[in-house]
């Protein structure tokens, strides 16, 4: 399942939230429902501070980050590019769009200003025990933003897709409680960190060669199609030109930060959820729990995620490093030589791809030493089979 499918489960953090005084006396489930993510932000912002609404406005911020590049995409009529929620969905064509180079740019912009918002907004609510019942039916992503919830902008069966159940989103009720904020974060900062990563390489002049290029050969003829369709030739010579040079240093350190805390709060997210002793609706259960969708998670699996975190927070401080190509590390060896990710990203040299494959590239950032093995991420995997990726994607 997509990562965009994982955030629409997320968007009944604003259902439900209390007594706020508005003219509108529709419950937040109904606003939601009937006029979209932006107006349930506003009608929360109307009521009093509780713990509660503070968990279902973060959650509401974090899914108009998603919103935001969905109507950026479709206002470009632009082909999927997978680096992001949000940028590879299949959305139907636009047929008043006008592409725009900077359409990546202006999309991970608009996503940031949004997951800012959710992350100072959790920031309040850390360690605050609130509870908050969530049907998933009233969720929809307003892509054309005309204000209407049309047909294919609600999403569904993507939870029967996640489940392999056949449950309708709309059956389900969620109920998020104390721990949830944790793991809400650790996805906030997982998303940003990823929107800074894309942003530091300056994409819209890479973007906008290419597409300049393109209009040029399109008015001589039709290109003949190469190793793969044309769109997607484009796609990935941009991102080749966009990888030429260093990347701006001061995102990639954010980006960093954000990996960090990401790891930090679902680490903690784990450490509180083990504590809990009811068994209602829960959005991701313990060993003694069974999640809203039937879906058990075992102690064995649930450690296995922990030990992968393990690893990746190895990498990102540089304790172990990444193998690389250039040098014969046997694949079985504990230590050899290896980039390491933290100096790297401290400050990054160029990306250019002919200086990666030929190690150029990667020469500052090489040292000997405890390499990444990833057991526990094979472990993880032997732990839950084939769904090894949607146990991921749902765990962050």
């Amino acid at each position: 399942m997509r990562l965009t499918g994982l955030a629409l489960l997320l968007a009944g953090l604003l259902a439900a939230c209390g007594n706020a005084q508005s003219s509108d006396t529709r419950d937040w489930q109904t606003i939601l429902a009937e006029d979209g993510l932006a107006a349930a932000e506003a009608k929360l912002d109307a009521g009093p501070a509780a713990p509660d609404t503070d968990f279902a406005r973060a959650g509401l911020q974090f899914l108009l980050a998603v919103e935001a590049v969905l109507q950026v995409r479709y206002d470009n009529s632009a082909q999927p590019v997978p680096l992001f929620p949000g940028m590879d969905t299949e959305i139907p064509p636009n047929p008043e769009g006008a592409f725009d180079p900077a359409f990546v740019e202006t999309a991970m912009t608009r996503a940031l200003g949004n997951l800012a918002r959710a992350e100072a907004t959790l920031d309040g609510l850390a360690g605050q025990d609130f509870a908050v019942e969530v049907p998933l039916g009233a969720i929809w992503f307003d892509i054309n933003a005309n204000g209407e919830r049309d047909d294919w902008e609600t999403g569904n069966g993507l939870l029967a897709e996640m489940t392999d159940t056949g449950t309708s989103e709309e059956a389900v009720t969620v109920r998020f409680d104390t721990a949830d904020a944790y793991w809400l974060k650790a996805y906030v900062h997982a998303l940003s960190g990823s929107a800074e990563l894309i942003l530091s390489v300056d994409p819209t002049p890479a973007i906008e060669t290419v597409y300049e290029g393109r209009k040029k050969l399109n008015a001589i003829g039709q290109p003949q199609r190469l190793f793969i369709e044309n769109e997607q030739l484009d796609a990935l010579v941009a991102t080749l030109l966009a990888l030429r040079g260093a990347p701006e240093r001061e995102r990639t350190r954010r980006a960093h930060a954000h990996f960090l805390s990401m790891v930090d709060e679902n680490r903690k997210f784990w450490e509180a959820v083990a504590l809990e002793t009811d068994n209602d609706r829960e959005w991701l259960p313990n060993a003694d729990q069974v999640s809203a969708f039937g879906v058990p998670v075992s102690a064995e699996t649930a450690e296995g995620w922990q030990q992968t975190l393990s690893e990746i927070e190895d990498i990102l401080k540089g304790r172990t490093l990444l193998p690389t190509w250039r040098f014969n590390n046997d694949r079985n060896a504990e230590t050899g030589v290896g980039v390491n990710v933290s100096t790297f990203l401290q400050d990054p040299g160029d990306l250019d791809i002919i200086l990666m494959i030929h190690g150029a590239g990667l020469a500052p950032y090489l040292e000997t030493g405890p390499l990444a093995g990833g057991s526990a991420w094979r472990e993880f995997g032997n732990q839950t089979g084939t769904d090894g990726f949607l146990f991921a994607l749902w765990f962050n």
